[in-house]
């Protein structure tokens, strides 16, 4: 299937992008998300500053998730210039950009809203090693948002990782997630979002991890009977561009991205807050006998101990990523990014 799109769908949608006619110039926005979810509020106000600042000459459009395929197929279309900006989460983002599983590691980046933010919008690993990485599949990265802690679902409460065994658990795409839960006692089970729902009812999959307000949105909170805290990580959302496209961008337009994206950032940050709490009280509104379990530090720190193991599982990944002339340097690179981040994270705690 990954085949055909590229075959068949992308020359098509090239072809859609090279048909512009008279009027105002069209940049195209995809998203994994649907209208409503946090990405959501981010392009439409990324869109709304661009049509602002640009006079109404330049206008966004938006693709919501399945209008353009999968999350990797809208990372491979922006990144051979048929669309020119896309928001997808880390987890989706390992087969391009390796390096950036870092992200994707629990317990680097905790729950603490205020440090996750500061250090997602201006941590010189993430704006320099790691966007040095995204330059190298044509990508830019331009900002990462948070979207929330990450809650665990599931029919049973889980407290420790014996809870977890036997426990099939749908993880995103990219290695580290998946390992993730094999170490902390749990099958994981990939699937698109697209996909969860059917498989949590149908008892394909036993459990899910996401943020509050995206299990609302896609109504995974009907078929799930616990909820669970661990204070391991936010979904962390990534903005970037066609890297190409934008260097050919004049100074003028590079600079109404960049006001575009810090105003897109404030809004989806604002908006976060606000719908993770009203989203989980329409959850215990609607499910009032859905058990809501928050883990005890010590609790915690099984996990936590439990994830340290990943970080070498991580510097692998990376290694193996590349070439036999680049493994040692693509190693050394990983291990710098990871241990450099957890540091950021402890000056901005």
């Amino acid at each position: 299937m990954q085949k055909l799109f590229t075959k068949f769908v992308i020359p098509a949608m090239l072809a859609i992008g090279l048909a512009t006619g008279a009027g105002a110039e069209t940049w195209k926005f995809a998203s994994e998300e649907d209208k409503n979810d946090v990405q959501d509020i981010f392009a439409k106000k990324f869109a709304e500053t661009i049509k602002e600042e640009s006079g109404g000459d330049i206008k966004v459009r938006i693709f919501y998730y399945g209008q353009l395929g999968t999350e990797n197929d809208i990372v491979e279309l922006t990144a051979k210039g048929v669309v020119q900006f896309v928001s997808v989460g880390t987890g989706h983002l390992g087969s391009y950009v390796p390096e950036v599983q870092a992200l994707s590691v629990p317990y680097v980046l905790g729950s603490d809203v205020d440090v996750v933010r500061k250090v997602l919008t201006g941590s010189e690993t993430i704006y320099n090693d790691l966007s040095d990485r995204f330059e190298k599949v044509n990508l830019k990265l331009l900002t990462m948002i948070s979207e929330g802690e990450m809650a665990w679902g599931a029919n049973k409460e889980i407290r420790s990782p014996a809870d977890f065994e036997g426990q099939k658990i749908r993880t995103f795409t990219s290695t580290i997630p998946v390992e993730t839960y094999k170490a902390f006692g749990a099958t994981p089970t990939p699937l698109s979002w697209g996909e969860v729902y059917g498989a949590l009812q149908l008892k394909t999959v036993d459990g899910m991890v996401n943020p509050i307000y995206f299990i609302y949105n896609a109504k995974w909170h009907e078929v799930q009977d616990y909820l669970m805290f661990p204070g391991q990580q936010p979904y962390v959302g990534t903005v970037s561009t066609n890297s190409e496209w934008f260097n050919g961008l004049s100074a003028e337009k590079q600079a109404m991205v960049h006001k575009a994206i810090e105003a897109a950032e404030q809004a989806a940050h604002d908006y976060q807050l606000q719908i993770n709490k009203e989203n989980m009280d329409k959850i215990l509104a609607e499910r009032p006998d859905l058990k809501v379990v928050v883990l005890s530090e010590e609790e915690r720190a099984v996990f936590k101990e439990l994830s340290t193991g990943l970080h070498e599982t991580y510097y692998a990944v990376v290694e193996n990523a590349y070439g036999e002339e680049e493994k040692s340097e693509a190693r050394d690179r990983a291990q710098r990014i990871l241990e450099n981040l957890i540091q950021e994270v402890k000056d901005a705690s």
